[in-house]
Order: structure tokens, then sequence, then C-alpha cells
């Protein structure tokens, strides 16, 4: 690299930390630093949210002691005093725990792992090769950005566009999609027993469209766009779905479909074309975010589908909207929880017994935990009250016959 180009481009925190302490090596009286682990946290506490809270948390300490805030690359924080004593941080520092007590490095973990402290009268080395340590990590980390962004591309793709809907839109009216259809079930599961099956829910399969329709690219990467496929997608499953050697997979089946799906002429097509007989009582499964956006016609497609003698499934919930959703003013019979590993982490912790009560007040056999792909997601679910669950670990059981 010349030096041209290390003055055109603005330097890294890792670089600036490497020089500062650097030139403090005759200058160490007074001095002390200490780093915070953030990189120990859970992903879900290392969001940019997070990291600006931390820092302006910590901008009284760099006022107050003329320190320097410098920002890792794998989201540590070091901050470089002039004459604050050990008390003098732990201050912050306590604040900035208190913050995110509820991340698990603070429950029952060795918290003494999130805060380091230098003298540097004493410790100048252990900061200088720390300091080196950074240095190289972050080299590395850009030395390799090239080729993850290659392999993110390859199984990822591009982000759909605007200027690309007609296209596929057209190929979807278009395309034979029953080789893409597929089907999940959703089970019951009783220690030391195989599960048992429940229903399926009936579904297009997003990766094998995207390779078909329009290669190398990513449909679900534009939340928008996306949305705006799933409903092209509801008309052709309507349609698909009367055919006559399908109509046995709507027994004991789930639809997942957008509320104005439910409300537009297409499905009232599907409705007629089809009947109890044929299709039991099939369940139509509703994006919870189409509550929040069009809590009207939620109600309305609500008590149509009710009157019809469909199942309605509340899909897509994060597990901390529990205690707020009350199951007998939305009339659902299911809602779908997903699984992430914060889930994990919050059974354990201080919200384990709200969100076991809300469980219990919605129903255990009326709540599914769906995207379960880890044992942890069985662990939580049962320390829960938890018994329906979906995902590709429980495709791999053995369902009782």
């Amino acid at each position: 690299m010349t030096e041209w180009t290390r003055d055109a481009r603005a330097l890294t925190y890792e670089e600036l930390l490497l020089d500062f302490v650097a030139r403090l090596g005759r200058h160490r009286a007074g001095r002390a630093a200490c780093e915070l682990h953030l990189s120990l946290l859970r992903p879900y506490h290392q969001q940019p949210h997070h990291l600006r809270i931390v820092r302006r948390t910590l901008e009284p300490l760099a006022r107050r002691f003329d320190a320097g805030i410098y920002e890792m690359h794998n989201r540590n924080m070091i901050v470089l005093t002039r004459g604050a004593g050990l008390a003098d941080v732990e201050r912050y520092v306590s604040q900035v725990r208190a913050l995110l007590a509820d991340d698990p490095l603070f429950i029952g973990g060795d918290e003494s792992q999130f805060f380091t402290w230098y003298e540097l009268e004493r410790d100048y080395d252990a900061l200088v090769q720390r300091a080196h340590h950074l240095h190289e990590q972050r080299r590395a980390a850009l030395d390799s950005v090239g080729a993850q962004t290659a392999v993110s591309r390859l199984l990822g793709g591009v982000a759909i566009r605007p200027m690309h809907l007609e296209q596929i839109e057209r190929a979807i009216e278009h395309a034979d999609l029953g080789n893409m259809l597929r089907r999940q079930d959703v089970c019951a599961l009783a220690p030391g027993l195989p599960p048992e099956r429940m229903f399926h829910e009936l579904y297009f399969s997003m990766y094998d469209l995207a390779q078909a329709l329009l290669p190398g690219h990513n449909v679900t990467a534009d939340d928008f766009l996306f949305r705006h496929l799933t409903r092209v997608l509801d008309r052709r499953m309507l349609v698909l779905m009367t055919q006559r050697e399908l109509l046995p997979l709507l027994r004991a089946a789930a639809l997942n479909l957008n509320v104005r799906t439910v409300l537009s002429a297409e499905f009232l097509e599907f409705d007629r074309a089809t009947n109890v007989k044929d299709r039991g009582s099939l369940a139509i499964e509703l994006p919870a975010l189409d509550i929040i956006n069009e809590p009207h016609e939620y109600l309305f497609a609500r008590d149509f589908l009710k009157e019809r003698g469909y199942k309605i499934v509340l899909d897509g919930v994060k597990h901390l909207n529990l205690p707020l959703i009350d199951r007998d003013w939305l009339g659902f019979d299911f809602v779908k929880v997903t699984w992430t590993p914060s889930l994990y982490d919050d059974a354990a912790g201080h919200r384990g017994e709200a969100l076991k009560s809300a469980i219990a007040r919605i129903g255990r056999d009326r709540v599914v935990l769906c995207r379960v792909d880890s044992e942890d997601g069985l662990k939580a679910g049962e320390a829960l009250g938890i018994t329906l669950y979906q995902g590709r670990l429980i495709d791999g059981m053995g369902l009782a016959r």
C-alpha cells in the first residue's frame, strides 16, 4: 500500500489505536485503558443501535477524562483515559451492563470477561500486544471481504429491483408451479414419543422459484417487492389447488395467504370451486404484519373465513409479542412463533415467566414454534410449555403413524 493510498482513505479505529498507543510509550503516567468485550454478547445485542447507545453512555467518561473511544471491527470498544481510576471507569461500565442486563453473559455467565482493565505504567506491553492483535484481525477480515461477497452472491443472489417485477409476474403467470409446491408438517411432540402430524403447510419454494424464473437473483431481499410477489403467488396457489389431483392435499392443510388475497375475487372462486368435503377444515395462515397494516381488513377477513369454516393461523409472530396478543379478540385458532436463538435466552431469563404465562393464556396446543432447526429450539419450547413444532429439525424425525 503506497503512502498516497493510505492518506487518501480514512484510517480504521484499529490503526488509530495502534498509532496512539505507540506514541504513549514515554507518557504512560496516569494513563489507563479499558476494553468492553461487546463481541461476547449475543448477536441481537450487537446491533448498530446498541453500539450507538453504548458509545453515548461512555461519552461523559470521555469528556471528563480526555478519553478516546475506539470502536473495533469485532464490536468491542476500547477507551483510553488520562487520570481516570478503575472506580471512575467502573461507574460507566456498570451503566452499560445495566442496559444489556438480559444478555446471557450477565445471567449466570462469567461477566468478568466483559471488561479488561489496563494501567499503562504496568500493563503497557499487554495493551500494545492487544492493539497489534486487533489490527491484524481487522486486516484479515478486510482481505476476506472479496471472497465472502462472492460466496454471498452465489448463495443469496442479487436483490430484485422494481424493473424485474413485470418480468417475474409474467413468468409466474405462465410457469408450471406444481413442481415448486412443497409441504411441511406441523407436529405435536411429547417426551419419548415420535412426532404426531397435526397439519401440513403448503407453500412454493422461493429458492426454486428464483432459480427457475430469475436465476442469480434473491426474491426475498427487498421486503416491499417480496410482499408484492407473494400476492401474485397467492393467486397462482389458489388456482393450482383447485386441480382435482391436488385436492386431497387440502385436507389437514394450511395455505399461507395475504389478507387482501382472502378478500379477492380469486379467493371467492377458490372457495366456490372447493367445498368442505374437499378441503376439510383448511387453515389459512395470515401474516401478523397485516393486522398492523390493515386491521379493519383483517377483522373482516377473519369473520368471513370463520363463517365459511376455515381455521385461522396467525403467522410470523415474534416471541416477545406473545404477551401482547389477545387470542379471543383476534379470533385465530393457532399462532406461529418464529424460532430464533434469542428465544432460548429469553426463556431462561427474566422474561421466561411472562412468555410462559402468555403461552398458557393463548393455549399450549395453539402455539406453533416454527423454523426450528436446532435442539435449542426444542429445549426453549419445552421450557415454555409449547407442544407444536415445525421446521427442518422436525422433518428429520420419524412421524407417528
